[in-house]
């Protein structure tokens, strides 16, 4: 009879053991994913690049269409070879030498338009501010003078491409392309007499929206 009892309580000890020894591993595999989980989570927080370290704005925060570094590059690239020689007289201050930009695709064909958008003395005036808008490739397709933030970009189209409501002397102009390019003028493009619509996409809008400014 003892040495039954012996046995089962020898049994019962090993059981306890076993059973504390996988409570303890699976801790430890939990621990672990836990570990891995939050490491990894501050390792990708720590992989987006903050495309405008100047602003208190995160980086995870800016918008897809306007914050791709490579696309920034690109402008960056074709600004500095539009105004080299402006550049190199120092005629350009140095605030002036920001932009922002959007990526739309303005005529449907699958590849996105870059709005740019300029700032400072240098290219801004009372009715407005210079602005472009450059194919996927960084070539300039049109110029805009005088013209104000937001761009408001229509559904209707003209020649393939979508018409824009461009603010341009404190008035919202109908600006449509004429098969080749945008006007240049945007204030001297028919008035549009209704307020666009909030459904329309809103490209530049820095001023409700978080954007970041590059530099060229």
């Amino acid at each position: 009879m003892t040495k039954k009892i012996s046995i089962i309580t020898f049994l019962l000890t090993v059981l306890f053991i076993s059973c504390k020894k996988e409570a303890s591993e699976s801790q430890n595999t939990i621990d672990t994913i836990t570990v891995t989980k939050d490491t990894l989570s501050a390792k990708l927080k720590d992989s987006i690049t903050d495309p405008d370290p100047t602003d208190t704005i995160p980086a995870g925060q800016y918008g897809i269409n306007s914050s791709n570094l490579k696309t920034a590059d690109m402008v960056r690239s074709t600004l500095q070879n539009l105004y080299k020689d402006d550049l190199s007289k120092n005629i350009i201050d140095d605030y002036s030498k920001r932009f922002i930009f959007f990526e739309y695709d303005l005529n449907d064909d699958g590849k996105k338009e870059i709005l740019v958008g300029l700032t400072g003395p240098y290219f801004c005036g009372s009715g407005g501010c210079t602005q472009y808008i450059l194919d996927n490739q960084g070539a300039v397709i049109s110029r805009f003078t005088v013209a104000d933030y937001p761009v408001v970009i229509d559904t209707e189209k003209s020649s393939s491409w979508k018409n824009l409501f461009i603010r341009s002397g404190s008035k919202n102009r109908i600006v449509k392309f004429d098969g080749k390019k945008y006007p240049s003028n945007p204030s001297l493009q028919p008035e549009l007499k209704v307020t666009p619509g909030d459904g329309l996409p809103r490209a530049l809008n820095f001023v409700n929206e978080p954007y970041a400014w590059f530099k060229f």
